[in-house]
């Protein structure tokens, strides 16, 4: 019976172990989405506020149709664009920095 209680309680500590790992793994991964959700957001006010405010002080016929011809989500295209360049970037630098610590062991 002592085996039995023995085993019982290494298999609990590896669970626990694994289980804290995996809850730190999914809640790392769900605060990188929220920030980059957050930073997607302000990209897409920031580029309709940019676009705005260029309509709005050229009133030129030629610049109004050359705008005319992009299509009507082009400010969410151009926030797509620089929130995967970003993310991109971001996935650079901490791999960059996962493999320095890795190697320097």
């Amino acid at each position: 019976m002592p085996i039995a209680l023995w085993l019982g309680s290494l298999l609990t500590g590896i669970a626990s172990f694994f289980g804290g790992f995996l809850t730190k793994k999914i809640a790392m991964v769900a605060a990188a989405i929220t920030v980059l959700s957050g930073l997607m957001v302000t990209f897409k006010v920031a580029i309709d506020a940019a676009l705005n405010a260029i309509t709005s002080i050229v009133p030129t016929g030629a610049f109004l149709f050359g705008l005319g011809l992009l299509p009507s989500n082009v400010s969410s295209c151009i926030t797509a664009i620089i929130t995967a360049h970003t993310a991109s970037i971001i996935y650079v630098y901490w791999r960059n920095i996962l493999a320095f610590r890795l190697t320097s062991n």
